[in-house]
């Protein structure tokens, strides 16, 4: 019975694995075409649209966040799009921008937030800003001197992100990231 339970359980893992979880969001957003972002998922595209700085800053619309803000870069692409999928200059651009209003706005005690796309809500790229939580066990990362130093992560893999020693330690632990902010 055992043997059978154990051989199930490798042929699942084995599916699961050469077929990951679809993304929550399907992005509809063409933006060519002004009426496609008008969906809910596309309202960050839509706000980059309008944006002339190549990185902004928005307050959280949820009421259950609070504390929170967003860093996002004004470009933006087609489909389901990540820090990640930025190019090493720009993706550098907005970690340190997200780094320097985080501390600006919560002083040494921020954290940095990018979810999986299997949590995500909105297609445009977003970095999830906050106060770290202090329930947050600050286990494993790696530390990095400079934002230009972070690899390029997948879409799939959330990361979150803090000051530690004078460096930023980064961690790959989860996919739903943004939970180690005070909300």
């Amino acid at each position: 019975m055992l043997r059978r339970i154990g051989a199930a359980a490798i042929v699942l893992a084995a599916l699961v694995y050469a077929n990951p979880p679809l993304p929550v969001v399907a992005c509809p957003c063409d933006h060519a075409d002004s009426a496609t972002l008008g969906a809910r998922v596309c309202s960050l595209c839509r706000t980059a649209e309008k944006q002339t700085e190549p990185v902004y800053f928005l307050k959280d619309i949820s009421p259950h966040k609070p504390n929170r803000y967003l860093a996002l870069p004004r470009a933006h692409d087609a489909d389901l799009q990540h820090t990640g999928g930025l190019g090493q200059e720009m993706r550098a651009r907005v970690w340190e921008a997200a780094i320097a209003e985080a501390r600006r706005l919560f002083g040494e005690r921020w954290g940095l937030a990018e979810n999986a796309y299997f949590f995500r809500t909105q297609c445009h790229a977003h970095i999830h800003m906050g106060p770290l939580s202090p329930e947050v066990a600050d286990e494993g990362g790696t530390l990095y001197a400079a934002p230009s130093d972070f690899p390029a992560l997948p879409a799939s893999e959330g990361v979150w992100l803090h000051p530690k020693d004078g460096k930023y330690c980064l961690h790959r632990d989860r996919d739903l990231a943004e939970v180690v902010l005070i909300r």
